[in-house]
């Protein structure tokens, strides 16, 4: 008989949890960002950034802090940090920093602001709130440890960060007790869809797809330093139906780009969320695209039906099958929607998204595509220590000649 890793980790957990309001289970994707982070000699988070720029002098330090205090008592997830308890990992739930949780800073470029972001004190906890100005701008700069918030999440952080800001209305201390219960809820419903998403017919699914999968190339142990980042944008014009579908023309372009270097692994890529409107946390899950036969558009279909099957399911599965491809991933897919969640405007003031390059590279090569009306935004990221130019380049070329039947591309 089957046992799942998600069943065994909460008959791990439930032998630790002794009714411990503060301790939580870990998600599939909380247990990946714990295992990476553990073997790193470093000891670094997984930082999932949102950047925003106001024009200079508009923001407020107080009101800042204030609101930020309100988001963390509505959302418990942002005050937990990853801990291990009888050598099983858990998300221990703290109270609110007594101290100053937003940092100011005087910074004229981006690398200051990421410098920042990482050197972050201990003891303003997990979401980093950094409001760095000069004279041309304030840029508001929202550290996530994605270890506690997806991206999903991120929007309804910076909804209900934007609104108290606005407001100036202070959230009741009595809020945290409900807001936690429910967010153990939500966590217990994740992981038992985890559970059933890794039955016999999942795992024969996805076994079909990585049987003949390559090994991967550039991939990395977890705690391997990464080299500095190789960027390049292009933003592409979206006409007709492909304004509203663009991920599966993406997806499909992804895989026909590594497909050219013979050896790489599946693109993945991030997918996910939960039910429960309102709730912040870490329930995505890492998916593979890797077709039989069929182009990735068709088989991607049929993919949506196992896509909870946890990330570390489907490498058990692949080791068990002897195939060769042994969990490395070489390309991960990322598609921000700001479709449904323009930027924010404050005291009648528009923001501007920024997203500048700098962050440490997680995976050999990162697409990121923001999806933003009628136009997408690509960023094809790279690490030039393992990754050839030539390689990226390849990648970049494929996703514009992708959009070229459906749009213009701009360089």
């Amino acid at each position: 008989m089957h046992r799942s890793i998600t069943g065994t980790y909460l008959k791990h957990y439930s032998n630790v949890h002794n009714g411990a309001d503060e301790l939580m289970p870990l998600t599939g994707a909380q247990r990946r960002f714990h295992h990476t982070r553990s073997a790193d000699p470093h000891d670094r988070v997984r930082i999932l950034p949102v950047f925003l720029e106001f024009p200079p002098g508009l923001l407020s330090t107080h009101r800042l802090e204030q609101a930020t205090r309100s988001v963390l008592l509505r959302h418990p997830a942002l005050r937990g940090a990853a801990d291990t308890v009888g050598g099983v990992p858990v998300l221990r739930i703290g109270p609110v920093p007594s101290g100053p949780i937003v940092r100011e800073i005087v910074a004229s470029d981006d690398a200051a602001v990421w410098a920042a972001l990482d050197d972050w004190p201990a003891g303003r906890g997990s979401l980093r709130v950094l409001l760095a100005r000069d004279d041309r701008r304030d840029l508001l700069a929202i550290g996530f440890d994605h270890l506690v918030c997806d991206g999903e999440s991120t929007g309804l952080v910076l909804d209900d960060l934007m609104s108290g800001y606005q407001s100036g209305v202070r959230e009741p201390d009595s809020l945290a007790a409900a807001e936690l219960r429910r967010y153990r809820e939500v966590v217990e419903r994740q992981l038992e869809k985890e559970h059933a998403a890794s039955g016999p017919e999942a795992l024969a699914h996805w076994t079909s797809r990585v049987r003949d999968a390559g090994p991967g190339l550039w991939g990395r142990d977890a705690g391997e330093p990464g080299g500095r980042v190789s960027s390049a944008w292009q933003r592409v014009a979206l006409p007709g139906s492909a304004t509203d579908r663009p991920f599966p023309v993406l997806l499909a372009a992804c895989h026909t780009a590594l497909a050219r270097t013979p050896g790489t692994a599946p693109v993945a890529y991030t997918w996910g969320g939960h039910d429960e409107a309102g709730v912040v946390g870490c329930f995505i899950n890492t998916v593979l695209a890797n077709p039989q036969g069929d182009g990735v558009r068709e088989s991607w279909w049929d993919d949506l039906e196992f896509v909870d099957t946890p990330f570390d399911e489907v490498v058990r599965a692949a080791r068990a099958c002897h195939a060769s491809w042994t969990g490395h991933l070489d390309l991960v897919l990322t598609l921000i929607d700001r479709t449904r969640r323009p930027a924010p405007v404050l005291d009648g003031v528009p923001a501007r998204f920024r997203y500048p390059p700098g962050n440490r590279m997680e995976e050999p090569v990162i697409v990121t595509a923001v999806h933003d009306r009628g136009e997408l935004s690509l960023r094809i990221d790279h690490d030039p220590t393992i990754v050839p130019g030539a390689a990226a380049t390849g990648i970049a070329d494929v996703l514009r000649a992708s959009f070229v039947d459906a749009g213009h591309v701009e360089g």
